[in-house]
């Protein structure tokens, strides 16, 4: 799989829900465009939460980079506003080409991490971000999304 592949990907979308943690999110959204003349696909995402009892309002946002390694792998590198650093080292295409897991590298200290997209027809993307932590019996979602494409190309 190269990155003609996630085709399906490049795009404005616009979240219509997304919940999980810390919570549910009042709005949110994410620009997937190809970058370098094709050689790396970027996302930049974005989502914002009410205060809580607990914590302030937030607004998250992070860019992930999707790119094919000199080995022809494709792998990614994910950075967010909290500090984050995720190197996804396994990408898995669905058969049928309208998904795809970015799960991280499993030498990273902490829980695994995968994020699960899929294309939906005619322009909606479901999506789901689990961890799997040591001694548990697979991955736990822990927050999850669903988006419709704007009609507004990505900048």
């Amino acid at each position: 799989m190269g990155l003609e592949g996630l085709s399906y990907l490049v795009g404005r979308w616009r979240d219509e829900s997304r919940s999980g943690e810390p919570g549910t999110s009042t709005g949110g959204g994410e620009i997937w465009r190809l970058a370098l003349d094709g050689q790396i696909l970027v996302r930049e995402a974005w989502c914002e939460y009410p205060a809580t009892a607990k914590r302030p309002a937030l607004r998250h946002e992070d860019l992930l980079i999707v790119f094919v390694d000199a080995g022809t792998e494709v792998r990614g590198i994910f950075w967010d506003n909290e500090g984050h650093l995720i190197q996804y080292r396994e990408v898995h295409a669905d058969p049928d080409g309208k998904g795809v897991g970015f799960v991280n590298d499993p030498a990273t200290p902490g829980p695994r991490q995968w994020l699960k997209y899929r294309y939906e027809e005619p322009d909606h993307l479901s999506a789901v971000f689990s961890l799997h932590y040591a001694g548990a019996p697979g991955f736990t979602p822990y927050l999850t999304w669903r988006s419709v494409r704007s009609p507004d190309p990505p900048e």
